[in-house]
């Protein structure tokens, strides 16, 4: 851990959290910011490219894990307050993009004293394309091959496969789609 942490721009971890960083050169690995609290699971398997920088804030017991060949054009940030798991398939673009599992504060019930907004997991597919100021709410699952055009926010809730998600909230607008990184 003290050799990563040596290549990080900033790397505070908490008592038996478990990091993992493969596949990501030394010149990616200094943009990025990673807070963890006790008992944190992080997996990054491979960002191949980040142009701006990757701001990671775990509380105790989170989990996130980022699979292989991230692309990152914009300033990327993942903010779990309180124990959630975000997971991010493999090969996705990003331009500048946050993903929240929760809140940060807690909305209570005024009848019953109850909390009404918990936090929840996110799930991001493989080959998501998430525009720029895209912001990826709680409880969100995106589905493989999608885009999500840029200032949408994507809202609690399952979006299909292949399909194009705009707006706030974010909606379906297109489906049976795919997206290529090449001008064609």
């Amino acid at each position: 851990m003290k050799h990563l942490a040596d290549k990080l721009a900033v790397c505070k971890v908490g008592e038996d959290a478990d990091i993992k960083i493969s596949n990501t050169r030394d010149e990616v690995l200094s943009r990025i910011s990673l807070t963890c609290g006790r008992s944190a699971r992080v997996a990054i398997n491979g960002i191949d490219v980040l142009n701006s920088s990757l701001e990671i804030y775990l509380a105790d017991s989170c989990e996130l894990t980022i699979d292989a060949g991230q692309l990152m054009n914009g300033p990327v940030r993942i903010y779990q307050h309180e124990p959630t798991r975000v997971f991010i398939g493999e090969r996705c673009l990003f331009g500048g993009v946050d993903i929240w599992s929760s809140d940060m504060h807690s909305i209570i019930d005024v009848e019953t004293g109850q909390r009404v907004n918990r936090a929840r997991d996110i799930r991001i597919g493989a080959r998501v394309w998430l525009g720029e100021e895209a912001l990826v709410l709680k409880g969100s699952v995106i589905g493989h091959d999608c885009v999500v055009s840029a200032r949408a926010v994507v809202t609690e809730g399952t979006y299909p496969p292949h399909c194009i998600l705009a707006g706030v909230p974010a909606r379906v607008i297109r489906t049976a789609i795919t997206w290529d990184s090449r001008l064609l």
